[in-house]
């Protein structure tokens, strides 16, 4: 029982925290950045107006996204606009 109920407490856990995706990226300026991720093997780059929109993406994706570059990307991959 005991068991059962730990399961339970760690999924609601994990489900809870993964869905918390509204970082308030309204404060930020623009910083516009190059962000990389890979995906099913592919590399995809992506520009940003800052780093928090960066992060609330990856969030929302559950993708690990980084700063490539400073400035937009030289050429946005096709996925960008998905």
């Amino acid at each position: 029982m005991k068991l059962i109920l730990l399961v339970v407490l760690v999924a609601f856990l994990g489900v809870s925290k993964s869905q918390v995706c509204n970082y308030g990226c309204t404060r930020w300026g623009i910083e516009y950045l190059c962000g990389k991720t890979v995906r099913n093997g592919r590399e995809i780059r992506c520009t940003y107006r800052n780093p928090c929109e960066m992060d609330q993406h990856a969030c929302q994706k559950r993708e690990e996204w980084k700063k490539d570059s400073t400035g937009r990307c030289t050429r946005d991959s096709d996925e960008c606009r998905r």
